[in-house]
């Protein structure tokens, strides 16, 4: 099976829309999980990062 390798377009309409290159590349990652301590860390920064913005 040939695979599938639509051209490049700009999609207008109310439809699917374009997804760019990286945001692709960063879903083909693997996933950690909600317990994980890299997460558990990032979501510490992210809170932080939050309470300064809605000071």
């Amino acid at each position: 099976m040939k695979s599938f390798n639509p051209p490049i377009r700009t999609l207008m309409g109310p439809g699917p829309s374009d997804v760019h290159p990286r945001i692709l590349s960063a879903m083909a990652r693997p996933t950690i999980g909600h317990l994980d301590p890299a997460f558990v860390g990032m979501m510490d920064e992210t809170k932080e990062a939050l309470k300064y913005a809605f000071q």
